[in-house]
């Protein structure tokens, strides 16, 4: 069996960020019907949230595009394969038996994580010589990770509805806890509409 070694990755605070923001019940289901139902990446909407939390506020120019690049290159190629095999392996022909089912499924499982944290890694790296030299401030943080957020989205081939919105607001109010950013000049409409 394949086993992976986070020693092999260097210092990412950007994967250090994300687990421990993902690891929140509501910001991981916003994140997962972000992914399915507008076709965002999770990774890429971590790295929105981890750009104004790190104190670099808003994206670069083209760093948002870079990551998208990396991120789009990176999904269809590595981690959907990886995650549909995953899917496939819940429920495997009887032939192939459960045990080495389960057991395959455990590796694909590990070599997904694998390959999203080095999606992050790669992501980490368009900026990680930019200073976090912004502001550390709650709410200006929290504006900030809103209109990433709301240019990530308005890149993806998708209109942000109420229902994507809401999902985005429930990432931001957990990321910057006692915030309200400013999504009306964002959006140009009333939050939550």
């Amino acid at each position: 069996m394949a086993v992976y070694s986070s020693a092999s990755f260097p210092p990412c605070p950007l994967w250090d960020y994300a687990v421990k923001l993902y690891s929140n019940e509501p910001v991981q289901q916003a994140c997962l019907r972000l992914q399915d139902r507008f076709g965002l990446d999770v990774n890429l909407v971590l790295f929105s949230v981890w750009i104004a939390a790190s104190g670099r506020g808003h994206f670069a120019s083209g760093e948002l595009e870079a990551g998208i690049a990396i991120g789009q290159q990176w999904q269809e190629n590595v981690v959907m394969p990886l995650r549909a095999l995953r899917r496939f392996l819940k429920r495997p022909p009887k032939e192939a038996g459960m045990r080495l089912s389960s057991d395959l499924r455990r590796v694909v499982s590990d070599s997904e994580l694998y390959s999203e944290r080095m999606e992050l890694q790669m992501l980490h790296e368009i900026v990680g010589a930019r200073p976090a030299t912004g502001s550390f401030d709650g709410l200006e943080c929290a504006n900030a990770a809103a209109s990433n957020l709301v240019s990530y989205f308005a890149l993806s081939d998708k209109p942000l509805d109420g229902e994507g919105l809401g999902y985005l607001q429930q990432i931001v109010d957990v990321a910057f806890p006692e915030t309200v950013p400013d999504w009306n000049s964002l959006t140009g409409r009333a939050a939550g509409s």
